[in-house]
């Protein structure tokens, strides 16, 4: 699989815009916001910045930006980098459901404008570094530190391959050529640590999604696909064993989740 360009995730962004509802978007930032992954994020950034209102936030790869629309409820400046214009067209209309401000900026991560060095506090991404392979894979992560100031928050999430549901269907998909996001090559625990390490960053830790409701979710993703109805015409189950309950943390969440997240600072000057 090769990774997607500009145009292959246009396409991407166009079909989420032709589906748009508001209530979704404020629905997915809700959902979000009160999950296990979030409430880790937020307690770190709250030990490592102090309050997050006036702190200014860089979300690299920003596609519908949830993250820029929590951390702006939060009071964050936010910036929105993206080098789709459809994805920043998603990106302001999400921002604007929730009648929030925030700066577009349309720029390749692989070479940003020197004048975004060191200016923010929150350099953030989710869902796009492991669309690349090194030696990009790692550049990528580099630009993250690039864009802070000294004492600065990286936040970079990105699936996790031991979470086999997700790793599964994705065989599956790609083998019937369903797969859509071109190539995707998921982090493990070790490999997030070293890219920290090799990223130079400070009091380095790698959390996790709630797995148990990752599981749930994607049980119900493949209840609902045409070839689990064809396979199994007579399966009937409740309706609550759809739905994804409220999250609450367990030991498991790090090494199993869906997701997996480099948390770090970056060295301060001297």
């Amino acid at each position: 699989m090769r990774t997607i360009e500009s145009e292959g995730w246009g396409a991407v962004w166009q079909r989420d815009m032709a589906s748009y509802d508001p209530d979704s978007t404020l629905a997915a930032v809700d959902e979000e916001r009160a999950g296990v992954r979030c409430e880790k994020i937020t307690a770190y950034l709250e030990n490592h910045l102090g309050e997050l209102s006036g702190k200014r936030t860089i979300e690299i790869g920003c596609g519908g930006a949830i993250y820029s629309m929590i951390l702006g409820r939060l009071g964050a400046r936010a910036t929105m980098l993206d080098y789709s214009p459809d994805a920043l067209t998603l990106a302001e209309r999400n921002l604007g459901a929730l009648n929030l401000d925030g700066k577009l900026l349309q720029a390749d991560a692989f070479n940003l404008p020197l004048e975004l060095h060191g200016r923010f506090d929150v350099a953030m991404s989710f869902g796009t570094v492991e669309h690349y392979r090194y030696p990009r894979r790692l550049a990528i992560c580099k630009s993250h530190v690039e864009l802070l100031r000294p004492g600065g928050v990286a936040i970079i999430s990105t699936p996790n391959i031991l979470f086999l549901p997700h790793e599964i269907l994705k065989v599956l998909l790609t083998a019937r050529g369903k797969w859509f996001l071109g190539y995707e090559g998921s982090f493990s625990r070790r490999e997030l640590h070293r890219v920290g390490r090799e990223l130079g960053l400070l009091d380095i830790r790698i959390v996790g999604s709630s797995w148990r409701t990752d599981l749930r979710r994607y049980m119900r993703i493949v209840r609902e696909t045409h070839t689990f109805r064809r396979w199994f015409p007579n399966f009937r189950y409740l309706s609550s064993a759809t739905e994804v309950p409220p999250q609450s943390h367990h030991w498991l969440d790090d090494h199993l989740g869906h997701d997996i997240v480099l948390l770090g600072t970056k060295p301060s000057v001297g």
